[in-house]
């Protein structure tokens, strides 16, 4: 059976402690019922809140089809007033799903780096580093230094290196997980000095259109011990993709 997660809904692993997408930590999986009472509940709570400001019985007598029809040539208040609210809850819904949506692509590249670690998979954590650092490593290491057959090999032997390190300090089956305890956009100046960072240490032009300070709350689980750590983030969509641009578990 397939595992979703249980913030966005994307689809992942049987075994994936958070989201590859949002990066939410998973948890045991809500029914499809328990998922719409909760949207339900936002929707219902802010109609009460419409609902003590306004006569309500009046409101629901005026929505008749006969009302509705003679709205242009003979506007009745009350008829007004509960097409309003029908727009204002209408369009609480489709923010709560747009959120669900798109508010958590800054997390992703959390997610990409913490899942790559702890699967030791290459391919995974490069999504988290920005497309100029690989071109940079690619023609450094690859094709000048000849050091490596691709970038993805020179991330590979990073990444056994750290799971050695883990393995010695936590022991076994070593597992990932994360939660965002505060998030701060960044200002345009800051994005500006990303920008110039990312351009003159990689020699090449780059584009920083938004991007937010994320201080995160990492845990480390492995068969023999494990601990929480703080660790600051800064993410930033750096032509078109979010990734890490500052900050590392180790």
């Amino acid at each position: 059976m397939s595992k979703f997660c249980t913030t966005c809904g994307a689809q992942l692993d049987d075994g994936a402690t958070f989201c590859t997408s949002c990066g939410a930590a998973q948890q045991e999986q809500p029914k499809q019922a328990e998922k719409t009472a909760s949207a339900g509940e936002t929707v219902k709570n802010t109609f009460n809140g419409i609902k003590d400001k306004v006569n309500v019985d009046a409101v629901k007598d005026s929505l008749s089809m006969e009302n509705i029809k003679n709205l242009k040539t003979n506007p009745n208040k009350n008829t007004l007033i509960a097409l309003a609210c029908i727009a204002v809850v209408a369009i609480l819904v489709i923010i709560l799903v747009l959120n669900l949506i798109f508010g958590g692509k800054y997390k992703k590249p959390i997610a990409n780096m913490l899942d790559g670690m702890e699967k030791a998979d290459a391919a995974v954590f490069m999504k988290s580093v920005p497309k100029c650092q690989l071109d940079y490593l690619e023609e450094t290491y690859v094709e000048d230094y000849e050091q490596y057959d691709s970038v993805e090999e020179y991330f590979e032997e990073s990444l056994d290196t750290m799971m050695e390190y883990m393995e010695e300090e936590y022991g076994n089956d070593v597992k990932l997980s994360y939660s965002v305890e505060k998030k701060t956009k960044l200002s345009d100046s800051k994005l500006k000095s990303i920008r110039k960072d990312l351009e003159d240490r990689y020699d090449t032009d780059v584009e920083v259109t938004k991007g937010y300070k994320v201080k995160t709350e990492i845990s480390i689980k492995g068969d023999d011990d494990d601990d929480d750590d703080t660790v600051t983030f800064t993410v930033a969509k750096v032509d078109g993709d979010w990734v890490i641009v500052e900050g590392s578990l180790f």
